[in-house]
């Protein structure tokens, strides 16, 4: 089955996902591409700078920073497949020989052209910043899927782990669906959840439920191939919906012993 992925450039944090996804199951599909928009999309480098300083602090923005310019510079480096890590997904997509483009909007007509030509049989985005628009979701005869690290129709949005961790779930669940144009509905193809662990930090978290969805996203893309996949409606009644939190949530979030990072 010929895949293609549309994610964003984020080696702290969506990496780990492609790390696991390529070095476990490279072989068992083909990936005619994984594109990359910037992180977090149309938001400003400033606004984003604001917002995540205000989540980790000041000194946990330091090793945001830190680790995000380590991975710029040791990207750089060649590495084979196999290797033991890889910095970015440049770095890793080039060990497999597989096709990485850095894109804008993917919702652009010249790159929407582009992924007819390649001929996908699915889409599947990981974290793509952007809302897929109807053009795109249909191109592909297999459809377009997504992963939304919440038990959906809840914690919809922005930054589910958080929301989660912010509402003492004991649990961080995970959703697979069809995509549609509006936001995180579409039929369920897979369910899961991963338990917190105690005292665990929301950056540790989302970093090792990446790596669990990886192998979650492998059994329904096996499932699709085999035409044994059985999508399930949600119940969009019980939905909740949330945006990045404001420095009161924050706060409150830092106050109930949570941890950033």
């Amino acid at each position: 089955m010929r895949v293609e992925f549309l994610t964003q450039d984020d080696p702290l944090y969506i990496l780990p996902f492609f790390d696991e996804f390529v070095r476990h199951y490279v072989s068992e599909f083909r990936i005619l591409q994984i594109a990359s928009s910037p992180v977090m999309g149309k938001r400003s480098r400033s606004q984003m700078i604001k917002e995540l300083t205000k989540l980790y602090g000041p000194a946990g923005m330091a090793r945001l920073t830190a680790r995000l310019a380590g991975a710029r510079i040791l990207g750089k480096l060649p590495k084979r497949a196999g290797a033991s890590r890889y910095s970015t997904l440049s770095q890793l997509c080039h060990a497999y020989e597989i096709p990485h483009e850095k894109i804008g909007n993917p919702n652009a007509s010249e790159f929407v052209e582009s992924v007819r030509r390649r001929g996908a049989d699915l889409l599947v985005s990981v974290a793509c910043p952007y809302i897929l628009k109807v053009p795109l979701l249909t191109i592909a005869p297999k459809g377009a899927i997504n992963i939304h690290h919440a038990p959906l129709p809840r914690y919809k949005g922005m930054m589910p782990t958080f929301w989660q961790m912010f509402h003492g779930e004991k649990s961080v669940g995970l959703t697979i669906h069809y995509m549609s144009p509006r936001i995180d509905e579409g039929e369920a193809l897979l369910q899961d959840e991963q338990a917190i662990e105690p005292g665990e930090s929301l950056d540790h978290l989302i970093q090792r439920s990446k790596r669990h969805g990886a192998h979650c996203m492998a059994r329904v893309l096996r499932q699709i191939q085999e035409g044994t996949v059985k999508p399930v409606a949600l119940d969009h009644s019980k939905s909740s919906y949330f945006t990045f939190p404001t420095s009161a949530e924050i706060k409150e979030f830092h106050i109930r012993g949570l941890r950033s990072i």
